[in-house]
């Protein structure tokens, strides 16, 4: 009976997606290619391409310009679809505490999507973590030494404010306080509004509030105004201790633009493939609503290619031995930010995507290695 209802669920997805695909087939057929400079396929080709895909795999593939299958003669022969990719993660993401396959899942990716707990582990087991200063629920300043926003802010100056459990840099704040001016992400604004601003969004949201952190100048240089971090991904496919069996995904520097203060390519930042000996690849993506993909950073003018980055292997290292505490977590994205003193952790996700195939090229093989498919009743039925 199950079977059935999976089988027209599925059934009842693909045509949901075919039928817009249908009445909007111009907005994807026609959309602007990540790569110009070369030779496209035509728009009849582009369409039976989306239509293909729809079809297999029951979604529409938001990653066929940024992926460069719109260039004549590219197919996605070695590419992971976007939809196998997450079922196979969010699936070996919930481990069960024994070897019972009766026993209920246990999800472990809790730790990462709670940033305060996030903190609370990495500060236990050692690891550089950014330093947090209160919490704030429902109007209510918690687990701080201030009675109140205006008192955090007048002693630190210097803070950055997001949601627990934000996504996408959505409801982040960064807030500097000087010389009496108060300045809410680069804009001047006075004490008042910022703590309505602040208490309003707790109300939906447990804020945290945290220390700027200071980087390196290696990689403020890019842009100042917004922390460019590292977002390193690995998988513990062993669900080993040892973080020798760890195994590194890949690597991107995340730059903001523009003078925004967070590195989001949602909010128009660009994300850049590192090598394995810590130098930078070629070009810089933007999320295809507000680019393409770019050599130099836009407003530092700094070119990418070869670009070192300072203390990479230390890094890598350290997101290995943080996954080896997190073993029951199969698949973490950490977002690591560099300090002169060296790499400091600002949170990890299990929610990440399939960002590298852009980098790095198709990745299906070595998902299916390291990310099989498996079913929901035995977790441990892959092969390691």
């Amino acid at each position: 009976m199950k079977t059935a209802e999976g089988f027209l669920s599925r059934i009842k997805k693909k045509g949901k997606f075919l039928l817009y695909f249908l009445l909007h087939y111009k907005k994807y057929t026609e959309e602007r290619s990540f790569y110009p400079e070369k030779e496209h396929k035509s728009k009849s080709q582009i369409f039976r391409d989306f239509l293909f895909h729809i079809l297999k795999y029951g979604e529409i593939d938001y990653t066929y310009y940024v992926l460069g299958i719109d260039v004549k003669g590219t197919k996605y022969d070695g590419y992971i679809s976007y939809h196998q990719f997450m079922v196979r993660r969010d699936r070996l993401n919930m481990i069960r505490r024994d070897r019972n396959d009766n026993a209920e899942p246990a999800n472990y990716a809790c730790i990462l999507r709670d940033k305060a707990m996030f903190s609370i582990f990495a500060t236990y087991w050692g690891f550089p973590v950014v330093n947090d200063l209160a919490k704030m629920v429902n109007k209510r300043m918690i687990e701080s030494e201030y009675d109140s926003i205006e008192d955090l802010l007048n002693a630190n100056h210097h803070v950055f404010i997001k949601p627990v459990d934000g996504q996408k840099g959505e409801n982040v704040f960064g807030v500097n306080v000087s010389d009496n001016e108060v300045y809410i992400n680069g804009n001047r604004s006075s004490m008042s509004e910022v703590v309505s601003v602040i208490e309003e969004v707790s109300v939906s949201h447990d804020m945290l509030f945290q220390m700027k952190i200071i980087q390196h100048p290696d990689v403020s240089v890019f842009h100042k105004e917004s922390v460019n971090t590292l977002r390193v991904v690995t998988i513990n496919h062993l669900h080993s201790s040892n973080p020798d069996d760890v195994v590194l995904v890949g690597s991107e520097l995340r730059v903001g633009c523009g003078g925004n203060h967070t590195d989001n390519v949602s909010a128009g930042g660009l994300k850049i493939g590192v090598n394995e000996n810590g130098t930078l690849m070629e070009y810089g993506f933007y999320d295809k609503e507000h680019g393409t993909k770019t050599s130099v950073h836009p407003d530092s003018g700094i070119v990418f290619q070869g670009y070192l980055l300072p203390f990479y292997n230390e890094t890598i290292q350290l997101c290995k031995e943080f996954h080896a505490k997190l073993k029951e977590i199969h698949f973490i994205g950490w977002d690591v930010a560099i300090t002169k003193d060296g790499p400091v952790f600002v949170e990890g996700n299990e929610s990440c995507g399939t960002d590298f195939q852009v980098m790095f090229g198709p990745m299906k093989d070595f998902y299916d290695k390291y990310l099989p498919y498996h079913n929901k009743t035995n977790v441990y039925s892959y092969k390691s």
